[in-house]
């Protein structure tokens, strides 16, 4: 069963600026992004046009607080900044395609991922094996949303394996088929099956103040793709 995060924040939507009227626009702008949104930095390179844009990706718990512009998966808990939705995206609990288990509620996953599920025999009669669960760093915004939308607030298995990247986890859950993990549905690819979509979430570019016009039609022209 889906299920969807309750809203962390009013996400307003930008208005773009009356044909015409000059707006200035920087020259370069600085922009934080974690894994999970490395999907739109092609959108946000093509708004940018002309704007030298100096990206790096980051943890979210990690960014600039001075940087221009940052992307992330949902809400920071105590934002006071502003943000605007840019898009959505899944979080998905996906598992080796040779696991014959092809679906999961939210109440299984969070016993896979928390310990209190060890076999895959308490699930399908049909297979036996030692759960591996693989999760993120607590710092990245996936992780943080996962555990959220299910674990509220269990611990993660102390036998969970680190990814540090969503190719590292896909590859991870395809090498092994006794694996379970996580990944946002634009990071799905190889050998793996998504058998439980954990929450659908929003896609957020963060200011650390309110946005020069320079800046708002690079996010207005975001929320346009």
């Amino acid at each position: 069963m889906k299920k969807i995060l309750a809203p962390l924040l009013v996400l307003v939507f930008l208005a773009a600026c009356s044909p015409g009227s000059p707006t200035p626009v920087a020259a370069s702008l600085s922009v934080d992004y974690t894994f999970a949104t490395a999907s739109w930095l092609a959108d946000l390179y093509t708004c940018a046009g002309k704007i030298d844009l100096v990206s790096e990706q980051r943890a979210a718990d990690s960014f600039d607080p001075q940087a221009n512009l940052a992307l992330r998966l949902g809400a920071p808990s105590g934002l006071s900044t502003p943000s605007y939705q840019i898009g959505s995206e899944d979080l998905l609990v996906v598992v080796n395609k040779v696991t014959p288990v092809t679906s999961l509620t939210t109440e299984q996953a969070a016993g896979l991922f928390s310990g209190r599920i060890t076999d895959w025999g308490q699930i399908d009669p049909g297979k036996s094996g030692a759960v591996q669960p693989w999760v993120f760093p607590a710092g990245e915004d996936v992780e943080q949303l996962f555990e959220q939308a299910v674990l509220g607030g269990t611990p993660v298995s102390s036998q969970a394996r680190l990814a540090s990247t969503p190719d590292e986890m896909s590859q991870a859950i395809a090498a092994d088929p006794n694996a379970v993990g996580i990944l946002p549905r634009h990071w799905k690819a190889g050998d793996v099956t998504a058998v439980l979509t954990a929450a659908s979430v929003p896609v957020l570019a963060l200011t650390p103040a309110q946005p020069d016009p320079g800046v708002a039609g690079l996010i207005a022209c975001l929320q346009s793709k």
